[in-house]
């Protein structure tokens, strides 16, 4: 099945491309695919998503299709999601 990874702000940059599509199998899980594109894009991608620990980072926002996914981690993916994925911006 395809799931669509979607890109924004900084993460865009890191990514490399605004948005991909990535064919996965079921049960595929949202942690699943954070390791895989993290994996995938390299250390500037992986040092903004994961925290030290390597869990996400807190300052991490994921969203799948509209839905806003805080400690879901183990959300299942389907046949055509859209996975978000974004840094907050701030400043003055």
């Amino acid at each position: 099945m395809r799931v669509t990874v979607e890109y924004a702000a900084q993460i865009k940059r890191a990514a490399g491309v605004a948005s991909e599509s990535v064919t996965i199998e079921a049960p595929y899980t949202l942690r699943e695919l954070i390791s895989r594109i993290t994996a995938e894009h390299g250390e500037s991608l992986a040092n903004l998503l994961l925290g030290d620990d390597g869990g996400l980072s807190p300052s991490i926002l994921l969203f799948v299709g509209d839905t806003q996914v805080r400690e879901g981690m183990t959300t299942e993916l389907h046949e055509n999601d859209v996975v978000t994925v974004l840094s907050p911006i701030s400043g003055g």
